[in-house]
């Protein structure tokens, strides 16, 4: 158990998502002497839980995945790190669509247009290094690279897209941002360890989504006392934002996520230093065949320069 507890802890963080489902996700200040109903909502009485019940339900599937032994051949990690992104985007849709969130507005001011040319300069420079540094000196260090490709991307953003407004689905917006991370995740070597790191950026993002819902999950609950029959047909009554907390389901999801990245790391650098250690042997193996097929060369040469010596007449 001690030995596989990375992979136990990617099964149960999922699960303790999943299990939030039945607890409650926010509450009403006691003070109110619970005159207000309802006075606490459960995960499944909302839509909130049943997005993090879900999402739980993806990264449980996306974390067996990612323990299997297979999914170290780079194919296979490849094949994982795309489920992933599928299955974020899929998400996405299934929950957006048909809604007031089905589609995001960004205002490339100058601010989003700096932070977005840095994401996108870093995950350019990152790969560049990973794939080229051994074949070329310029793409040694991810700095000099990143500075370049900073300066480029600002550059063609103001003259596209900077200081206009641009609205896409919300799935999109997913499906683009989750697509730059696979492209980092498969390109930085080795390629071996993709999927687990693919497995990492996605349990960050599930944690945001978990622990940003808290403000959503309590008007959630007001919004529904509001709409609810207090008595005597008595509506539109609800207790302040003030009066209102997220309760412990909200807490166990935030604990479940947590649980996930752990394990999601903690695999990640077992088997990083497994890949480590195994193209260490395998340049040691290298190595010692190459000096072993020289010393048989070198024998071989003496071997004829003493026969020929051997068979020279005396003068």
């Amino acid at each position: 158990m001690k030995k596989n507890w990375t992979k136990i802890a990617l099964a149960i963080g999922p699960m303790i998502l999943i299990a939030s489902l039945s607890w409650e996700y926010a509450r009403t200040n006691p003070e109110y002497n619970f005159l207000i109903q309802p006075w606490a909502m459960r995960g499944y009485e909302m839509s909130h839980g049943w997005i993090i019940a879900i999402m739980g339900v993806l990264l449980l599937i996306g974390g067996l995945l990612t323990s299997w032994e297979g999914s170290m051949r780079p194919s296979v990690s490849a094949a994982v790190t795309l489920y992933l992104v599928v299955a974020a985007t899929a998400f996405t849709a299934f929950f957006t669509l048909g809604t007031p969130r089905a589609t995001v507005s960004l205002d490339f001011g100058p601010v989003a247009t700096i932070v977005v040319s840095v994401i996108i300069a870093g995950s350019i420079s990152l790969s560049l290094r990973s794939l080229l540094r051994e074949k070329s000196q310029v793409f040694k260090r991810a700095l000099p690279i990143f500075v370049v490709m900073f300066a480029l991307i600002f550059f063609l953003m103001g003259l596209s897209i900077a200081g206009s407004i641009l609205s896409m689905p919300t799935w999109t917006w997913v499906l683009i941002v989750f697509t730059v991370m696979a492209g980092l995740s498969i390109s930085i070597r080795p390629g071996d360890v993709a999927a687990n790191r693919m497995l990492i950026f996605t349990t960050v993002v599930a944690w945001g989504v978990v622990v940003l819902s808290a403000g959503a999950i309590r008007q959630t609950l007001i919004d529904t006392q509001a709409l609810f029959d207090q008595g005597a047909g008595v509506t539109g009554v609800s207790a302040q934002y003030k009066d209102t907390q997220a309760a412990l389901g909200w807490w166990l999801a935030g604990f479940g996520a947590t649980v996930i990245f752990i394990g999601a790391v903690s695999l990640w650098a077992k088997r990083r230093d497994i890949v480590a250690a195994l193209a260490r042997a395998r340049r040691q193996r290298e190595a010692a065949e190459t000096s072993a097929r020289e010393i048989a060369e070198a024998l071989e040469t003496y071997e004829r320069e003493q026969a020929g010596t051997a068979t020279t007449p005396q003068s």
